[in-house]
């Protein structure tokens, strides 16, 4: 009976178990691991925001030190004048300071003739024939007049198409129609010729100033050259824009008979503002700096307003970074610039607080600058000078390393020259005599006039030349004989010249000659340099590799020296370049570290809640297979139990009736 009775105790214990809150209970405790493993991906992921934010503060001030490297290129210099209204003015960094009185001003006129009164502008027929136009001293243009054109509407499109330099009209005066002509250009030499063969009143279209009492046409402006008296000195431009008259400057006449004064002075805003704005990025990143490692950091894990340490105190790496970018700030003889009296960044005004930001007064930087621009600029980016006026610095690179170099030419560069293999005829030209000049894909005819003398025949090619688009081919008076050459040097300087006149006459022949000039050839600290006219790159593997120089003058051998200091842009630049690498910098560095732990939690919680799951699925299995069997126990025990109930009562029924 006892037997029977634990089954049926047995039977009643398991019937009280709550198998659902069971398996529940035990299902939040498997998640408990999960839960922590998940709390520190939440702590490692703000590790590698706070990586990320730094990350992008210091490339934002990378990029603003970048910025320092052609810094003492910026413009300092400025032109004040005392009547806008008269003159604008623009003005080159290198442009010499002072002051200039500008008077007597003319404004530059381009030619301008009109025509008698015609009925019609489209139906009245002027006449058939042709005009020759002759702007200057240039080549002639034929334009053919026939029936398809030969009203005045007819002409000024033909002139216009012809591309004679001149601009043809129709004008309206109130009671006919009038052909204007002007030339395209203002100034002296481009005053032109019409003549005019044909039928008709073709011939009232013609224009000449020498002959101006029988012309067809009237003078209504004369070409005229601008011009304007610069300290006493009468300067003269083809057009209203007067270059080369003060070095680095460039005047544009605005006003006839007018009169200002010039000064040209130290402008020292673009520096300022390029200075201003490398402090406030420097502010900025040491800002994200502090915050990331302070013990009161808002950049916690805790989320936003919520103050605790910063996620990268501590870090070695992040606070070697903040000594470095501090030191140098801080310290003596940034550029080591030979002479200058400013040698640390607290003496043009940067000074540094006690939190490691950076306060500017930009009137002591000013002052500075006005002092000695290239010892300031030196301080901050690249800055290069030579010991020789034949050499003159150019640019450098980011691998080109602060020093002294000396420059050795093998062979300095050289113009395309052409002189005559004859003298020109001392009594002038012979006959007429037409020059072909040949440039890339430009060709200009140059025409000579019977008795044309050497001097005259130099001022009609340079004033053809120059309008028909090879002003860089300039001719000259070498001791009797024709010479031609071009402004500018190197290999990419290149023309030939051919004329219609065998022996004699300009010298040139009628074989065609063909010149170029070469580049400078030499080295620069020995390191092998590549030639592009005076320009000298070094290409060379060493400590000048990107260097630039300009080499003017005919030297050879060791010209001079060019000393490039670099100031904060390159001690900043290495170390903001070490801290970025992608492959070695500390920052990608430990940024793959966090992104590594966080892909191995991830990885460890993914594999706990499939064990989790496991064990939950395997308890239910098993909680289900334990209430089977207590259901067939508890299905045993009433049955036992009503059995023996019953014999035990039909043994005490039969006792009572014995």
């Amino acid at each position: 009976m006892s037997s029977i009775s634990n089954l049926v105790n047995l039977s009643s214990w398991t019937g009280g178990i709550n198998v659902p809150s069971l398996i529940s209970s035990l299902s939040a405790a498997y998640q408990v691991p999960v839960t922590q493993l998940q709390q520190t991906v939440t702590s490692d992921q703000a590790t590698l925001s706070a990586w990320g934010t730094l990350q992008s503060a210091v490339s934002s001030f990378q990029s603003t030190v970048s910025a320092l490297q052609q810094i003492s290129s910026l413009n300092n210099r400025t032109a004040n004048l005392s009547n806008s209204a008269a003159v604008s003015a623009s003005v080159a960094a290198d442009a010499p300071l002072g002051t200039y009185s500008l008077s007597n001003m003319v404004l530059a006129q381009a030619q301008s003739v009109y025509s008698q009164d015609f009925a019609s502008s489209a139906n009245t027929t002027v006449g058939n024939g042709s005009l020759q136009i002759q702007v200057g001293s240039g080549a002639v243009t034929t334009v053919t007049i026939d029936s398809s054109n030969n009203t005045l509407n007819g002409i000024a499109a033909a002139i216009n198409s012809a591309g004679a330099g001149v601009n043809a009209a129709v004008v309206y005066d109130g009671t006919g129609y009038r052909l204007t002509v002007t030339s395209n250009d203002t100034g002296a030499a481009n005053a032109f010729t019409i003549s005019a063969s044909g039928t008709g009143s073709l011939s009232g279209l013609s224009y000449s100033a020498a002959s101006s009492a029988s012309s067809g046409m009237t003078l209504s402006q004369s070409a005229l050259n601008a011009s304007v008296t610069i300290n006493g000195l009468p300067v003269t431009s083809a057009s209203d824009t007067v270059s080369g008259a003060i070095p680095g400057v460039t005047l544009n006449l605005l006003q006839a008979s007018g009169s200002t004064s010039l000064t040209v002075a130290n402008d020292t805003s673009s520096f300022v503002t390029a200075v201003q704005a490398m402090v406030t990025s420097f502010n900025t990143a040491m800002g994200t700096i502090n915050n990331l490692t302070s013990l009161n950091s808002t950049a916690t894990s805790g989320g936003s307003g919520v103050t605790g340490p910063g996620p990268l105190i501590g870090n070695a790496s992040v606070n070697g970074l903040r000594s470095s970018l501090l030191s140098i700030i801080s310290s003596q003889g940034i550029a080591g610039s030979s002479g200058s009296a400013y040698t640390s960044l607290g003496s043009v005004g940067i000074n540094l607080a006690q939190d490691g930001t950076l306060a500017l007064d930009t009137t002591v930087l000013s002052a500075a600058l006005t002092v000695d621009y290239n010892g300031t600029a030196g301080l901050f980016g690249q800055v290069g000078t030579t010991s020789t006026t034949n050499l003159q610095y150019g640019t450098a690179t980011s691998s080109t390393q602060a020093g002294t170099y000396a420059v050795n030419v093998t062979s300095p560069a050289t113009q395309a020259t052409i002189t005559a293999a004859s003298p020109f005829a001392a009594s002038g030209l012979s006959s007429a005599e037409t020059l072909t000049f040949v440039s890339g894909t430009t060709t200009v005819n140059v025409n000579l006039a019977s008795g044309s003398t050497l001097d005259a025949a130099v001022a009609t090619i340079n004033a053809t030349l120059g309008q028909q688009g090879l002003g860089n081919i300039v001719a000259s008076n070498a001791n009797g004989s024709l010479q031609l050459q071009t402004s500018g040097y190197g290999s990419a300087q290149q023309f030939s010249v051919v004329s219609n006149v065998a022996s004699g006459g300009s010298g040139i022949g009628t074989s065609r000659i063909i010149n170029s000039g070469t580049d400078v050839v030499g080295t620069i600290n020995g390191q092998a340099a590549s030639g592009s006219g005076q320009s000298l790159t070094v290409t060379g593997p060493g400590a000048a590799l990107g260097l630039q120089v300009t080499v003017s003058g005919q030297g050879t051998g060791l010209i001079g020296s060019v000393t490039l200091t670099q100031g904060i842009y390159q001690q900043m630049g290495s170390v903001l370049t070490q801290a970025l690498n992608t492959n070695s910098g500390f920052i990608a560095s430990a940024q793959a570290g966090v992104s590594g732990t966080i892909k191995g939690v991830e990885q460890q919680i993914t594999q706990a809640q499939q064990n989790a799951t496991a064990q939950i699925a395997l308890l239910t299995q098993q909680f289900e297979a334990m209430q089977v069997q207590v259901a067939q126990f508890t299905s045993v025990g009433q049955y036992l139990t009503a059995f023996y109930n019953n014999g035990s009562s039909n043994s005490s029924s039969s006792s009572s009736t014995g």
